[in-house]
């Protein structure tokens, strides 16, 4: 069970019946092209199909402010995301975190081995959709003891709201109790990848003046003997 703030006036919960992650989802198709040629040469294979669907573990989905890693190559990204509830829709901000190298072997186990973090707030979608394309997605990274932006920018450069719930709506990917559904990312400062020990996420709305924020801390998880099998052990 999940809980999220509305409007800072009441609480919503929901029981996750369904977790899924939409990648490749920019608005731009030549961008979109750009990106996975990117990631072709970082030996990331491309999808089948644009957008892509990415059903994850319901487990995967966290409220907590650190998540436990195991490898030195994942990173977060910043995503708008749509909590799907049976009495209304809401939109809260969350990280897409995923194994980068794992991605080279496979881009569902990489997304499978993470934690996803999301916001403890949410709005109601209806009340941004009158000024959907002017919200801002944000990620800031904690490295080398300070914070830097990794990403900035406009949710117009992702695919409309309204046609990502229907492409997610015809794959069967909603479940109207209860579904969390990662939309999709603005663009990464400089386009490589980086590996950080926090994530500062945030989705600005200019219009109301306000914001949703999203910390988290990446903790390393012990390597030792005792998660070997014994054959493995020298």
């Amino acid at each position: 069970m999940m809980r999220f703030s509305v409007d800072n006036s009441e609480d919503i919960t929901i029981e996750i019946k369904q977790s899924v992650c939409i990648g490749y989802s920019g608005r731009n198709k030549e961008m979109v092209q750009h990106h996975i040629d990117e990631l072709a040469n970082e030996g990331i294979p491309a999808p089948p199909e644009i957008p892509m669907v990415y059903p994850v573990s319901n487990l995967l989905v966290t409220q907590e402010d650190q998540i436990q890693l195991l490898g030195e190559k994942t990173s977060g990204e910043v995503e708008f995301v749509l909590v799907i509830t049976p009495n209304g829709n809401y939109v809260t901000v969350g990280s897409d975190h995923t194994d980068r190298s794992l991605e080279t072997i496979s881009i569902p186990y990489a997304k499978q081995v993470c934690p996803k973090p999301v916001g403890k707030a949410a709005w109601p979608l209806e009340e941004l959709l009158p000024h959907w394309d002017e919200l801002k997605l944000k990620c800031e990274i904690f490295t080398q003891n300070q914070w830097e932006t990794y990403q900035d920018g406009s949710i117009s450069s992702v695919l409309p709201v309204t046609d990502i719930l229907k492409f997610a709506s015809e794959r069967n990917r909603i479940d109207q109790e209860g579904t969390i559904l990662f939309c999709g990312t603005v663009p990464i400062n400089g386009g490589i990848f980086k590996y950080a020990d926090a994530y500062r996420m945030t989705l600005t709305d200019p219009v109301l003046n306000r914001e949703i924020q999203l910390e988290y801390k990446v903790v390393p998880v012990e390597k030792s003997d005792s998660l070997l099998p014994k054959e493995a052990v020298k």
